[in-house]
């Protein structure tokens, strides 16, 4: 996949051939008229997306070391029936929850960037090029390109600078791009989803790439497909995330499925060859909500929404939250968390777990100790999606998406969690977050605590916005470097090389167990002073 102005700039050399050949071969004159017209709409939307590239370049230095990896292949042939321990991947929980081994790569090749000048970077997706293109023209060539493709990129935290990106493409229509993204929790491995037609026109492949990160190529393609309710039915991948439990065992998930009818979900197993260590299927958590699933902080449970169509349509908010014992498969439920379940986050002494109604546009705050709902709260913005807490988490940040609603949110509310667990008052709410923000929808906390920092994804815009947790003004845009939007993110400190590779924070909230500490003392000293 090539860059916007590129992807023009191919429309046109196309049309320039096609108006030789009409002039030397006796083409009507209508005919010829029609043609010279796009190839006019073409030269102009060149000229718009060079001049939008430039007012991104004079946003943020891409530098020398920001260079581009692009994977060309085919994927592999329809699925076939695999014995369990025949490919040394499959297994009874990659059976039972329907996930494939589809391709496995050569993923070796140079360093993506210079680790030990950018040692500390932040990944996220980049897919589809909603806003790259300005006016009628830009949008009429970006609809005849199509705007979907598959990439992510790298941004180093401190300069903010993009130092890496990577772009795979593949013999087929990409209908959907990467939403989420995640990374190992030694940072070894990346995980980037992806959907396509198939060549009959009518089956959709849904996929996810494991991926090398020091080289940004793929090493792994599976395919998901499992049995649901009569049929076989294939989810395209939404959110991942990674985490480390107390006894240093590492995983990460795989969370399948849009809207409110989520699911399976796959916890792999990163440093077992990135095996299926427990899937959790429609048997294990009914009926199954929205793909944003957070693990516990001592990595024992994962928070799974428990919904509906037919729930979030409810008069009642009859929704909940299944917790799912990572060891044993045990389910615990705990329900009134509204209409549809979305963001979910949690204290990092355990005690507290806060879940967003994404329909409801409400936080419910959930007892870890009694598995009940205490508390309430107005979200303070539409449509509500992912959240996030300060560094000593008297606040809440809720990303205003206008989920069910509009889908073009560009704000965050802010939530007091010091007092009576409602919107902040000591400032004018919203936070107008700017720029290209459209249906922005995870926040994450910048690991750097002193900064404070909330880093900001943009699902239908072309930046990466940063937010100050303190004054709560605008810090920052970082353009994405081909003109994508932006779902997923995953903090990641390399401080000493590749092989020290640590996940500090995600979109569940912090996964590293030292910056954990941190937190914990600053929430203590905080409820102390209040």
């Amino acid at each position: 996949m090539r860059s916007g102005k590129a992807r023009v700039a191919a429309v046109i050399a196309g049309l320039i051939l096609v108006l030789s050949a009409c002039t030397s071969g006796g083409v009507a004159q209508e005919d010829y008229d029609a043609l010279q017209a796009e190839l006019d709409a073409a030269t102009t939307a060149l000229a718009t997306a060079e001049a939008d590239l430039e007012a991104a370049q004079q946003q943020v230095s891409m530098g020398a070391e920001a260079e581009l990896i692009v994977q060309v292949g085919e994927l592999a042939a329809p699925i076939e029936p695999v014995a369990i321990g025949a490919d040394g991947w499959t297994n009874e929980e990659s059976v039972r929850g329907g996930l494939h081994l589809v391709a496995t790569l050569d993923s070796s090749g140079p360093d993506a960037w210079d680790i030990a000048a950018h040692p500390r970077v932040y990944f996220t997706s980049e897919s589809y090029a909603s806003n790259f293109f300005s006016g009628d023209a830009g949008e009429a060539a970006l609809e005849a390109l199509g705007g979907n493709f598959i990439g992510w990129h790298v941004i180093d935290t401190t300069t903010r600078e993009v130092v890496a990106s990577a772009l795979y493409e593949f013999e087929g229509d990409i209908v959907r791009g990467p939403h989420g993204v995640g990374v190992s929790p030694d940072g070894q491995w990346g995980y980037v989803g992806w959907s396509e037609n198939a060549a009959d026109g009518e089956t959709r492949n849904n996929y996810v790439g494991i991926i090398n990160v020091r080289t940004m190529k793929l090493d792994k393609i599976l395919k998901q497909e499992s049995y649901f309710q009569g049929g076989m039915r294939g989810q395209a991948l939404h959110h991942i995330q990674g985490w480390t439990d107390a006894d240093g065992n590492e995983y990460v998930i795989l969370q399948w499925g849009f809207g409110a009818n989520g699911g399976p979900h796959h916890i792999l197993s990163p440093n077992d060859n990135n095996q299926v260590f427990r899937s959790i299927t429609y048997d294990d958590v009914k009926p199954m909500g929205h793909p944003f699933t957070t693990p516990s902080p001592d990595g024992q449970w994962v928070y799974v929404s428990i919904g509906a169509n037919w729930i979030r349509g409810n008069h009642a908010p009859a929704a909940g939250i299944a917790k799912v014992n990572v060891q044993t498969g045990e389910v615990i439920e705990i329900f009134e968390t509204g209409h549809h379940p979305i963001g979910i986050t949690h204290t990092q002494d355990g005690k507290w777990t806060y879940v967003v109604d994404g329909h409801g546009s409400h936080v419910y705050k959930i007892d870890n100790e009694n598995h009940e709902v205490v508390d309430s709260s107005s979200a303070g913005v539409a449509g509500p999606y992912g959240i996030c807490l300060n560094a000593d988490e008297t606040r809440a940040f809720v990303v205003g998406k206008g989920e069910g609603s509009h889908n073009t949110g560009n704000n965050l509310g802010v939530i007091d969690l010091t007092d009576r667990f409602r919107p902040d008052r000591s400032f004018n709410q919203p936070i107008y977050l700017g720029g290209s923000a459209s249906s922005v929808d995870h926040c994450a906390l910048n690991p750097e605590l002193d900064a404070n920092e909330i880093w900001v994804s943009n699902m239908k815009g072309w930046e990466t916005i940063i937010v100050d947790s303190v004054t709560f003004e605008v810090l920052d845009y970082v353009p994405s470097p081909h003109g994508g939007d932006t779902h997923g993110m995953a903090f990641v400190w390399y401080d000493n090389g590749w092989d020290s590779g640590e996940l500090m924070v995600d979109m569940g909230g912090p996964k590293s167990k030292t910056l954990q500490a941190d937190i914990l003392a600053r929430a203590a000293a905080a409820a102390a002073d209040g």
